[in-house]
């Protein structure tokens, strides 16, 4: 663990120390194998040698001497260092002598084949004892060769211990000399790291020292740091340019850091906040305005900032003066803490607070004349259906008189009663015009009334619109006639029939076809039948003195009269035309005008068709 947290140069002068230890003492450790394998077989070869002079001066001892003879000569075996015991056995394998006197753990001499073992330190074995007379016995001998063992160790590795340090002092200056070489450039390209996050200066730069990877590096390096102060030279540019745009909004910008202290403020925040901007920026929310942290605006900017959620609110806010302000508050939340902007709203709920106290006042208003209207138009309505009733039940009594009056004029006229002068003939007939225009006038006004107070009767059923054409063109020929006028009919040779009412179709012909004689002064008045879409249509076309746009508006009117080109008004009461619609309108049908003032109008009555089974 040390080692992997060990500066970089220490790892290299390691690294090469144990490399340059290892190599060195690799080829010294192969030497001393073989040289200690070498001198082990010296040592048993220097011994075998002994053992065979010792056998051949015991045997010559044990011929001429005896056991004392052998005694002897092992006696003399004691100025041999390396000799642990010995003993000689006669033929039959009995002891005859030992050394030291006081061996007693000495191997049996029968069974045994002559020869030397090596075993740990020692060399022992058997060696017969011949003579040219034949065998005397056997001879043990047991060398301790760890003696020299242990001094050739000692001398090899007192060599090796200053070999060693030579090697380590070596290592060392040359690991020294290597690690600077590559240390250096890492160390510098380090110590830049650190000073660069130390000043977060990210423009200065490492000087490049080698152009191995080492270099590569520190070029990698210093182009992250270009594209690093590039890219925060354009933050900053872009931060002045946010700021910049802060600072001349019209909307409070806040700016609260996670430990509640104001980090930014523009003009328009501070003079809502009614402080200077130094006296808030670094300090906290809390001190700013004492006691925010109990409003219910504070909870939800806490939460806000916990739950890292945005927030809209319209609030009246507190100062510390006791004063009080509507402010708009949007709250959003950002790395360093929360972005608020706020807005001051006091006019506008002033504003709305009359507009709504102007709005109870007007509705409370309208309500009154409301009820007041509603009361006049009952009263209207009351009154309207009370003279149509009263013009419909009347109806009788006021067609009575006038049919006598028309009735009786016609007799006096037919001279059943008796002859007639000239001037009494011309007062009769002014009687009966009058009485027969003032019925039509009674006629129209009690149909008006009987369709505004609903009680109009109509009997829709089939009719043949043609026949009912001719006779109405008929009865007005002689007025189109007696003004110079030709009155045309282009009808189909089949039958088209409407389903209407006979009568209130026969009172629109009469009103359109009379109207068009009426406002002709020279030309023609003509009137086609055809088939329409989904019913027939009636045409009544006039060459007389048309209808100004702005009047034709008006012309369906009641009680409507135009003025005939400067000759004063038309005869009549105004109610043909908005009869004819409303007639027209009952029956499923309608009537439309064309017309240009100087050229002639085209009245058009459409009815629906008089469905017939197949």
């Amino acid at each position: 663990m040390w080692l992997r947290d060990a500066p970089i140069r220490r790892k290299l002068m390691l690294s090469v120390m144990l490399t340059s230890i290892v190599l060195a003492l690799l080829p010294q450790l192969v030497l001393f194998l073989y040289e200690g394998v070498d001198e082990q077989q010296l040592i048993d070869r220097h011994l075998t040698r002994v053992a065979e002079v010792t056998a051949h001066s015991i045997a010559a001892a044990l011929a001429f001497g005896g056991a004392r003879g052998a005694e002897d000569a092992l006696a003399g075996l004691a100025v041999h260092p390396r000799l642990r015991a010995a003993a000689v056995y006669d033929a039959a394998g009995r002891l005859l002598a030992r050394y030291p006197p006081t061996a007693t753990d000495l191997p049996a001499a029968t069974g045994v084949a002559p020869g030397y073992r090596f075993a740990g330190g020692h060399m022992s074995g058997f060696a017969p004892l011949d003579t040219p007379a034949g065998r005397l016995g056997t001879l043990y001998l047991d060398f301790d060769r760890s003696l020299d063992i242990d001094r050739w160790l000692r001398d090899r590795l007192s060599l090796m211990a200053l070999l060693l340090a030579g090697i380590v002092v070596a290592s060392y200056l040359l690991a020294h000399v290597l690690q600077g070489r590559i240390s250096r450039p890492l160390s510098a390209l380090t110590a830049a790291m650190h000073e660069v996050a130390e000043r977060e200066d990210s423009s200065l730069r490492v000087r490049k020292q080698t152009g191995d990877e080492i270099g590569q590096l520190s070029d990698g390096f210093n182009a992250m740091l270009a594209r690093i102060e590039s890219r925060e030279r354009a933050l900053e540019a872009s931060k002045a340019r946010l700021r910049d745009t802060l600072d001349r909004m019209l909307e409070g910008a806040h700016v609260i850091d996670r430990d509640w202290r104001y980090v930014y403020f523009n003009e328009a925040a501070a003079q809502q906040a009614r402080r200077s901007r130094e006296d808030l920026i670094g300090r906290s929310v809390m001190e700013c305005f004492p006691g925010i942290e109990q409003t219910p605006l504070f909870g939800i900017l806490r939460r806000c900032m916990e739950e890292r959620s945005d927030y809209h609110l319209e609030y009246e806010f507190p100062y510390p003066d006791g004063t009080t302000a509507w402010i708009e508050f949007n709250i959003l939340p950002i790395p360093e803490g929360l972005f608020v902007l706020t807005l001051d709203i006091t006019a506008r709920k002033r504003l709305e607070q009359t507009l709504l106290e102007a709005k109870d006042a007007l509705e409370r208003t309208v309500a009154i004349r409301t009820a007041e209207l509603r009361r006049a138009k009952e009263q209207a309505e009351s009154s309207d259906r009370m003279k149509s009733e009263f013009l419909a039940a009347m109806s009788h009594e006021l067609r009575t008189p006038l049919n006598a009056i028309i009735g009786f004029t016609g007799t006096l006229l037919m001279r059943l009663p008796g002859p007639l002068n000239a001037e009494q003939e011309k007062q009769l007939r002014t009687v009966q015009q009058s009485a027969k225009h003032l019925l039509s006038l009674i006629n129209d006004l009690l149909d008006v009334a009987k369709i505004e107070s609903g009680k109009l009767e109509l009997h829709v059923e089939g009719v043949v619109v043609a026949p009912l054409v001719e006779e109405v063109a008929a009865t007005l020929r002689p007025a189109a006639e007696a003004k110079g006028l030709a009155l045309a009919l282009h009808l189909p040779a089949e039958p088209l029939a409407a389903r209407a009412d006979r009568r209130a179709l026969r009172q629109i012909l009469i009103n359109l076809i009379n109207n068009a004689i009426k406002f002709t002064d020279r030309g023609s008045v003509t009137v086609v039948l055809a088939p329409a879409a989904d019913g027939l249509a009636l045409e009544v076309i006039d060459t007389g003195i048309g209808i100004a746009a702005p009047d034709q508006a008006r012309l369906f009117q009641s009680f409507v009269q135009l003025e005939r080109g400067g000759r004063g008004r038309a005869d009549g009461t105004g109610l043909g035309l908005y009869l004819s619609r409303r007639l027209a309108e009952l029956q499923g049908g309608g009537i439309t005008l064309e017309s240009e003032l100087g050229r002639g109008s085209r009245f058009r009555l459409w009815l629906p068709a008089e469905r017939t089974s197949a």
